[in-house]
């Protein structure tokens, strides 16, 4: 099957790294949900669900990755600095860090573990 390269990044990768990013602001950075909310163009009711982990699924795994708390304080300050960030610069700023490849990993290895033995 034909498949992009950004498809994994989008649909696995990208919320793990804005969950990622709103418990960076929430629990370092001491940040309020909704000035997180505004910050990153989401509802107040999205952050709270990534803080909650009902969003983010994989969020942990790509969290423990060397140098991604580098690039999380990078994405914060650029978002506090009032520029806007598309998901393909993030994927660029992982893939240049050398990140993107290790995070897909994480989460494809991770799928199947999460996976209960019925869900087959």
């Amino acid at each position: 099957m034909l498949k992009a390269a950004c498809e994994d990044f989008v649909r696995y990768v990208l919320p793990a790294l804005r969950g990622a990013l709103v418990t960076y602001m929430y629990v370092e950075k001491k940040m309020k949900q909704l000035d997180i909310a505004k910050l990153m163009g989401i509802s107040q009711s999205a952050v709270s669900r990534y803080i909650n982990m009902e969003r983010g699924l994989y969020r942990r795994m790509v969290e423990q990755m060397p140098g991604m708390k580098d690039l999380l304080e990078r994405v914060v300050f650029s978002l506090e600095q009032g520029e806007k960030l598309s998901a393909c610069e993030l994927c660029r700023a992982m893939k240049e860090k050398g990140l993107l490849e290790e995070a897909i990993k994480v989460v494809e290895s991770s799928k199947f573990s999460l996976r209960s033995p019925s869900s087959g």
